[in-house]
């Protein structure tokens, strides 16, 4: 069944958490930009710990009815360790992106 996050399915490969994601509709955005996929998309995650304060995130996008070949992205995860830092709760308001950026949706 096809949904806006997909379908996730967890595994470990020796230390590297792998997630698969598969099952997206095609009614989403990679990005804030509006590049967009297939429902033929499938992400492909790893969480490799590097030290106890960092992670090593990559994602492989694999949409052969969008894309030419697959492609990853990859960035460290840090920690925050600052003394007085506090992780603030994010208000999510739902669909706030398709009211302000659904007129750039190619119909």
């Amino acid at each position: 069944i096809e949904s806006w996050m997909g379908n996730s399915r967890g595994r470990w490969d020796g230390d590297v958490l792998v997630v698969e994601v598969t099952d997206h509709n095609d009614r989403t955005w990679l990005d804030a930009a509006g590049n967009f996929h297939s429902n033929a998309l499938k992400v492909t995650e790893r969480y490799t710990a590097v030290d106890a304060n960092t992670l090593q995130y990559e994602a492989t996008i694999d949409d052969a009815k969008t894309f030419a070949k697959p492609w990853t992205i990859s960035m460290p995860l840090y920690r925050r360790r600052e003394p007085d830092m506090q992780l603030m709760e994010y208000k999510c308001v739902e669909f706030a992106e398709e009211l302000m950026y659904g007129h750039l949706r190619k119909q």
